[in-house]
C-alpha cells in the first residue's frame, strides 16, 4: 500500500472522531516516521534511498508494522503540541505532555534500528 493510503486509513477508519489534526499534518508525521526508518533499512519502492518519501511511497505491511508505533507517537506529540499551545487561550489540556511523549519517542527510535536491520541468509 502507498503511505498515503496507510495514513488515510488511520485518519478515516481508525480514529475519525478523535482526530484533532488535519490530514496533511498527519501525513507529515508519517513521512517523518518512514524517513527515520529509511535511515536504517531500504524501502521497497526506493531501494537506493535516493527517492523522496511522500504519500506515493510504497510501504509494505511488514514495514508499516515496524514504523506504525513511531508514527502514532509522532501524531500524539503533534496533538499534544497543539493542545499545549491552546493553554494560553484558557483551554484545559488533557492527555500526556509533550515531554512525556518525546521520552517515549526517544525509546522507540533507539530500538528501531534493531527492528529494521536485516541481512539475507547465505547458505554455504
Amino acid at each position: 500500500m502507498l503511505l498515503g493510503e496507510w495514513v488515510n486509513t488511520f485518519y478515516t477508519v481508525e480514529r475519525p472522531d478523535v482526530q484533532m489534526l488535519e490530514l496533511p499534518t498527519v501525513l507529515a508525521q508519517a513521512v517523518r516516521a518512514v524517513g527515520f526508518y529509511a535511515g536504517y533499512a531500504a524501502i521497497a519502492s526506493a531501494p537506493d534511498n535516493n527517492q523522496a518519501i511522500d504519500a506515493d511511497t510504497d510501504v509494505s505491511l511488514s514495514v508499516w508494522a515496524v514504523i506504525r508505533p513511531l508514527f502514532l507517537l509522532y501524531v500524539e506529540r503533534e496533538t499534544a503540541l497543539q493542545l499545549e499551545a491552546s493553554r494560553m487561550q484558557g483551554i484545559d489540556v488533557f492527555g500526556r505532555s509533550v515531554s512525556e511523549i518525546t521520552a517515549e519517542i526517544a525509546s522507540i527510535e533507539d530500538g528501531l534500528p534493531y527492528k529494521a536491520f536485516s541481512r539475507p541468509i547465505i547458505n554455504l
